[in-house]
């Protein structure tokens, strides 16, 4: 009985638009206020960014588990299953909690209805989180944002211990902007009066946003993380080793259990994140556990190797997929490299896939479409690759499809790596089908 609830709260969260007229952080504000304000006895880190917020979301999660602490973890999307949005101590919370949060949240959506507030999915699955949070009596919080920063659900939250913001490119332009500092002004909006705040420090423009969004907001301590910070000393294709120098880490060396090198920036925000806390006497931090923490470390769908030499990347902006080519040159050095790719029609796509085409990496692409409403048709993706690579190209409607291909052709080209990449969606709907046994 409790199975077919579950099933059909799913069903019906399905049927919520992604999306409502008025700006999350209003709609996030009411929820809270009918719910009785579960985040004000919560101790809670806000990420936000355009790459990498998961991972930075996933080593903070494990140094804090590594401590001693109760977690609570808030990430979008999810890949197979939607409860891996909302995790205690990095573990799904279970059906019968899930289904038990939905019908409060139920409850204060109905109550909204009649002051005109209509949730989004987003909003939903934000309220119930914070209550499953304050029930298991998590020690830190840790909220990824959605879309944006400023007008995002998760701003709602007015009193965090601590805001990173992760690396910025440029991405939902119709929405954020259509220029770095457009974006980078989004993003900033969650730093607060009296949080300090660690941030991806590469750009001129976005580190001038972040430095005067900070004073004026009155932020204490602003730390920015620039690419001479961190330094990777050994990478095997399935380890990374780097070193982290600035105000915080003296040349210190740590481990990831990865090939992807974007990790080491990633890392060294959580770490530079973990280190604010400290100075701010919000924890204690012992180095062992640290270091055992981030080389623990494993965030699903980013550059996760789900079979041997198969792995599946959310790359889905030009950032990310830059970032993805210089982990898949990594990991595959001199061997061939076969590409599945999809990618939704939201995003600069064609940039992307002429990225892929240039790099040189990969010696087959196959294209397939995946079943989300954002995809980009399969038939389009292929004659844009057409446009830019002489390279064998092969399309699916499918993308299990595609993967079953692309394994074969991993299979029959010798010492041959697989990557799929374009999207989480793409990610999640492999991972799916690998979990049902088909």
């Amino acid at each position: 009985m409790a199975e077919n609830r579950y099933c059909d709260i799913e069903a019906f969260l399905d049927t919520i638009p992604q999306y409502a007229g008025e700006s999350g952080v209003v709609r996030a504000g009411a929820l809270l206020e009918e719910l009785g304000h579960p985040e004000k006895t919560l101790k809670i880190i806000h990420v936000a960014g355009s790459n990498g917020k998961g991972s930075v979301c996933a080593y903070l999660n494990r140094i804090l588990i590594q401590h001693g602490f109760r977690t609570g973890l808030f990430t979008s999307p999810h890949l197979v299953d939607v409860r891996e949005r909302i995790r205690i101590d990095n573990e799904m919370v279970s059906k019968s909690d899930f289904v038990q949060a939905f019908d409060r949240v139920h409850s204060a959506a109905k109550r909204l209805q009649k002051k005109n507030i209509t949730l989004a999915y987003f909003d939903w699955l934000f309220g119930m989180a914070l209550l499953l949070f304050v029930q298991k009596q998590a020690d830190f919080v840790i909220l990824e944002t959605g879309l944006g920063g400023r007008l995002d659900a998760t701003n709602a939250v007015q009193n965090p211990v601590l805001s990173v913001i992760t690396t910025i490119s440029l991405e939902h332009t119709a929405v954020l902007g259509d220029t770095l500092s457009q974006i980078a002004k989004e993003k900033a909006g969650i730093l607060k009066q009296g949080v300090s705040a660690v941030y991806s420090a590469k750009e001129a423009e976005v580190i001038h946003v972040m430095e005067q969004t900070a004073e004026n907001a009155g932020v204490p301590v602003l730390e920015g993380v620039t690419p001479a910070d961190y330094q990777i000393t050994k990478n095997t294709g399935k380890c990374i080793d780097f070193s982290l120098h600035n105000g915080y880490y003296k040349n210190d060396c740590f481990s990831l259990a990865t090939g992807a090198v974007y990790q080491a920036e990633n890392c060294s925000l959580a770490l530079t994140g973990a280190a604010l806390l400290q100075k701010a006497g919000i924890l204690q931090l012992d180095e062992g556990k640290v270091r055992q923490a981030v080389f623990e470390t494993c965030w699903e769908g980013r550059m996760e190797e789900i079979e041997p030499d198969i792995y599946i990347d959310g790359a889905h902006n030009p950032e990310g997929i830059e970032a993805f080519i210089r982990s898949a040159r990594s990991i595959c050095g001199k061997r061939p490299a076969v590409l599945l790719f999809s990618v939704v029609k939201d995003k600069n796509f064609e940039q992307m896939i002429g990225m892929l085409a240039a790099s040189g990496v990969f010696t087959h692409y196959i294209i397939v479409q995946m079943q989300t409403k954002r995809h980009l048709a399969g038939e389009s993706i292929e004659e844009l690759f057409a446009k830019y690579t002489s390279a064998p190209l092969t399309e699916f409607d499918e993308s299990f499809d595609g993967y079953l291909y692309g394994k074969k052709l991993q299979e029959e080209i010798p010492d041959s790596v697989l990557f799929c990449t374009g999207s989480l969606y793409l990610a999640g709907e492999i991972k799916q089908k690998l979990q049902n046994g088909r």
